[in-house]
């Protein structure tokens, strides 16, 4: 009886994940030390634990990484401890990682329950173009046991809020003709002639209530920094760089533009920046990371290059954001490590000198849209450049 329930629900499920899925997905009701999510928005991703569930097997299961434990948890911020998660729970799976067709109806079947009662579903992969994906924030560190090595390891946050604030990232466009898509910008300020604004100065907008801009809106303020290609190659166009100055809050609406507060920035406001809406994006979690040497080989295939540094900076060493070519479609998460190096500048292939690569130091991944991440430099040996080389970070 299970096995032909299981073959019903994966064509249940492969055909409402190819039409699409309904506004809100209920939760069933059971018992729970945790306050767990009711209802799973539309275009989520989620799995239903059942007896037998951990983080580290799920992670395995779906991503084939069970490393990835730590974003599941970090994107799931009603679990309280992450070695206890109670059957019937909801765990959102959106970290990221594309998950294939196939492991989505193989874990569909996996997950249901003797009785032939669905213990698992996932809708589509929603797509993150400009860094805003309106999670939840757990910017959470404690010590807990990874499951199946019986030692301790610590979780820390990889960024700050300001690192995710500040960064720039890269708004996918494909050719030089390109128009960005926002039209609400800073127009001007109460003082004449003013041309740069901070925190705790009041500013225009030219939406207002006829936009259905309300008081109380906060906005994010961001500045176009131009089109970035890949450094090598056929130069392909990655995307605009968009840099984030700052966030705002609306306190007037006028028929057809706003009054607000500059409540945070990280660099001088201007007229002509624009607007999006704000949400807080989760901090990626890391663990700490076994001694890395230097000196000996690490594999370098399907790498990547830095491409964009903030500020432009020349010289980019530890702490520095910086965006890089490996996105989502290179199994790129928040919160995966990258070898930082750059080829020896003395091989020469026509004499057959091959000598090793020149190890630059360690960075983490922030966030990730399809093409693009934005990186920071959590170690550095030697001076960074755009251009040199990143790879994940294989143990």
């Amino acid at each position: 009886m299970r096995f032909k329930a299981n073959i019903m629900m994966r064509t249940m499920f492969l055909a409402i994940f190819s039409f699409g899925v309904v506004a809100q997905t209920p939760v069933a009701e059971h018992w729970s030390p945790y306050e767990y999510p009711k209802e799973i928005a539309e275009g989520v991703q989620f799995h239903i634990v059942v007896d037998g569930d951990t983080l580290w097997g799920i992670a395995s299961a779906y991503f084939q990484d069970p490393f990835l434990w730590p974003q599941i948890y970090q994107a799931n911020p009603y679990i309280q401890d992450p070695d206890l998660i109670y059957p019937g729970d909801p765990v959102v799976l959106d970290i990221g990682v594309v998950v294939t067709d196939q492991t989505i109806a193989d874990n569909l079947g996996d997950s249901l329950g003797e009785e032939g009662q669905d213990g698992g579903e996932l809708a589509e992969l929603s797509e993150f173009a400009e860094g805003d994906d309106g999670a939840q924030v757990s910017d959470r560190s404690q010590t807990t046991s990874m499951v199946g090595s019986g030692g301790e390891l610590v979780i820390i946050p990889a960024g700050d809020r300001v690192d995710l604030e500040c960064s720039t990232y890269l708004f996918p466009v494909t050719d030089d003709d390109y128009e960005l898509p926002f039209t609400m910008t800073v127009v001007g300020s109460e003082l004449a002639g003013q041309l740069s604004f901070a925190t705790d100065d009041i500013v225009y907008i030219n939406k207002g209530n006829v936009d259905g801009v309300q008081a109380g809106d906060e906005f994010s303020i961001r500045r176009e920094q131009g089109l970035v290609r890949r450094p090598h190659g056929d130069k392909e166009i990655l995307g605009v760089a968009i840099d984030q100055v700052g966030r705002l809050r609306v306190i007037a609406v006028q028929e057809k533009g706003s009054t607000a507060l500059i409540t945070f920035s990280c660099d001088r406001v201007l007229q002509g920046d624009i607007l999006v809406p704000y949400e807080q994006e989760p901090i990626p979690l890391i663990t700490q990371l076994p001694p890395f040497d230097r000196w000996e080989p690490f594999n370098k295939d399907d790498s990547g290059h830095i491409v964009f540094s903030e500020d432009r900076r020349i010289n980019i060493g530890k702490g520095s954001l910086t965006n890089i070519d490996l996105g989502v479609l290179d199994n790129v998460a928040p919160g995966d490590i990258f070898i930082i190096y750059r080829p020896n500048h003395g091989n020469d292939a026509k004499k057959g000198i091959e000598l090793p690569d020149i190890y630059l130091g360690q960075g983490v991944a922030l966030k990730s849209s399809e093409k693009s991440s934005v990186m920071k430099v959590i170690q550095g040996v030697d001076v960074i450049r755009v251009g040199d080389r990143v790879v994940l970070y294989q143990n």
